[in-house]
């Protein structure tokens, strides 16, 4: 009995630690963040939420295991330093402004900040309202001081911030196309980049024309971005929330 529980730990600790031996391409790690803070009462998916004191041991550690956060400007500009790493927070959460500012500049960090452009000083209108209260969104204030803090690089997303029907090119595009525009026009936020929220980020005719409009594309799928990226390094989207591990994470970004 002993021996087959000792094989059986030894078998899942063997498929755990599988995808962290195999040898891979250098990639640069994309690490996504959605809500941050205390979790309100009431909310059912509090896993999903990066408390800000992990959120602060994620940004030492960075910086502590020697990565550096590049922009997508830096990215699209280029050569990019060692080991760099880039910081994208969905959802455009006002709570970005009081939180996630101060622990930039704390530890000498930059993120970019995915923007709805239709939903600017609201609410997330897109969750749904069994899921916990909405939350409120950045305002055109809070953003035009986030950007001249100069650590803050805006990237746009989808008007509405709700995910693009695969099945609806049209509509994505305009999506694409319009909250450019927007953020461009409205709060003068020139955007380098651009988080889809795509279901099946591999519609060929979105993705040609989408290119178009941004130099650079995130998808939502988690591991290597399938998404066009003019850009040195394949993306490797990491999703980072309450129940990710910082050791295995950091120990993911570090292979080559």
């Amino acid at each position: 009995m002993f021996l087959c529980l000792a094989l059986l730990l030894i078998l899942c600790i063997g498929l755990y630690c599988a995808p962290l031996l195999r040898p891979r391409r250098p990639v640069l790690p994309v690490l996504l963040i959605g809500k941050i803070g205390k979790p309100p009462q009431g909310s059912k998916n509090k896993k999903y939420w990066l408390c800000e004191k992990k959120l602060e041991k994620l940004l030492a550690a960075i910086t502590t295991n020697g990565f550096t956060p590049v922009l997508p400007q830096d990215i699209l500009s280029g050569p990019l330093p060692p080991h760099p790493v880039c910081l994208v927070f969905t959802g455009g959460y006002q709570n970005l402004h009081h939180l996630l500012l101060p622990l930039l500049e704390k530890y000498d960090c930059r993120a970019c900040i995915a923007l709805p452009a239709g939903l600017i000083g609201q609410y997330d209108a897109w969750q749904k309202a069994e899921e916990g209260p909405w939350q409120n969104l950045l305002t055109a204030q809070e953003i035009k001081q986030m950007k001249e803090s100069g650590r803050v690089e805006f990237i746009s997303a989808t008007v509405d911030g709700r995910p693009v029907d695969p099945e609806d090119d049209g509509r994505a595009l305009w999506q694409l196309r319009e909250n450019k525009t927007r953020l461009h026009n409205i709060y003068k936020l020139p955007t380098n980049a651009v988080y889809f929220p795509l279901k099946n980020p591999h519609r060929p005719v979105v993705l040609q024309q989408a290119k178009q409009c941004f130099a650079m594309l995130i998808g939502n799928k988690i591991g290597n971005n399938p998404l066009p990226l003019d850009a040195a390094l394949p993306l490797h989207v990491f999703p980072v929330s309450g129940t990710v591990s910082l050791i295995r994470l950091l120990w993911k970004m570090s292979r080559k």
